[in-house]
């Protein structure tokens, strides 16, 4: 993590932009919006899995403290669980 943040600190931008857009992404999300500048604050991105906005943080997905939960990882027969499923609401 340290030469991760060494860099950023050195990075223009469009540079640190596009490594959060990268970040956000591999966490299962679409920005919706342009980088807000700072990690710490919420970006509006849909969830790849389920289309919802959110609103992470850079620093909250890196430190995997994002709290939306997939519809995979909900219990069985969880009312999402039997919409995806096709089940009766």
């Amino acid at each position: 993590m340290r030469e991760w943040l060494s860099h950023h600190r050195r990075a223009t931008l469009a540079q640190k932009a596009a490594r959060a857009a990268e970040i956000l992404r591999a966490a299962g999300y679409r920005p919706l919006t342009e980088y807000p500048g700072r990690a710490r604050e919420p970006w509006p991105a849909a969830c790849t899995t389920c289309g919802r906005v959110r609103y992470p943080t850079v620093t909250g997905v890196r430190q995997d403290q994002c709290k939306h939960v997939r519809p995979e990882q909900l219990a069985p027969g969880s009312r999402a669980g039997q919409e995806r499923a096709g089940g009766a609401g």
